[in-house]
C-alpha cells in the first residue's frame, strides 16, 4: 500500500473532484493523479486539462446535461481559460471557479439566444445548434420548449 498524507482542499475543489469520478469507488488521490497525468502541456507551453460540466442555469433553474460537456482548461500565466469551440463557451478567470461561472453564464447566453428564440428566424446551421443545445437536456425539461 502507497503511503498516504493529508491536505485540506476546499469544499468547491472537493465538490470538483466528486464530480470527475469515473466511477464510485475511486478516490480523491486516483482523480488528482489522473488529471495531472492527463495533462499535457500544449506547443506553447500551457498546461491543459479538461473538465466536465454537468450543470447549467436556465431562467434560474439548474439543470443536469446529459451528457456533459467536456471544457478544455488551460493555464496561461494566473488565468485558468475554459472552452468548448462545439457549444461556443469561452470563459477566463483568475480561479477556477470563477471560470465556470463565466462559462454557465455562456450556456445560458446561448440557450437565450438559439432556444428561446422563434425558430422560423433562425438561419439552417443556427436552427441545428438549438437541436444540439436541446439534446443535452431531459425529455420532461424540453417537452415545454
Amino acid at each position: 500500500m502507497q503511503s498516504m498524507s493529508s491536505i485540506k482542499i476546499a469544499t468547491g475543489v472537493k465538490d470538483l473532484l466528486s464530480q470527475m469520478k469515473e466511477h464510485p469507488r475511486e478516490t480523491y488521490s486516483d482523480v488528482i493523479e489522473r488529471l495531472v497525468t492527463e495533462r499535457a502541456p500544449d506547443s506553447d507551453g500551457r498546461s491543459l486539462f479538461h473538465i466536465p460540466l454537468w450543470y447549467v442555469r436556465i431562467r434560474d433553474t439548474i439543470h443536469t446535461l446529459d451528457p456533459p460537456i467536456e471544457l478544455s482548461c488551460e493555464r496561461d500565466n494566473e488565468d485558468f481559460i475554459l472552452y468548448n469551440h462545439e457549444y461556443h463557451l469561452l470563459a477566463s478567470a483568475s480561479n477556477l471557479h470563477e471560470a465556470l461561472v463565466e462559462i454557465t453564464d455562456e450556456f445560458e447566453e446561448n440557450w437565450k439566444d438559439y432556444v428561446e428564440q422563434d425558430i422560423h428566424k433562425l438561419s439552417p446551421g443556427a436552427q441545428l445548434f438549438r437541436q444540439k443545445l436541446i439534446s443535452l437536456l431531459s425529455e420532461e425539461y424540453t417537452r415545454e420548449i
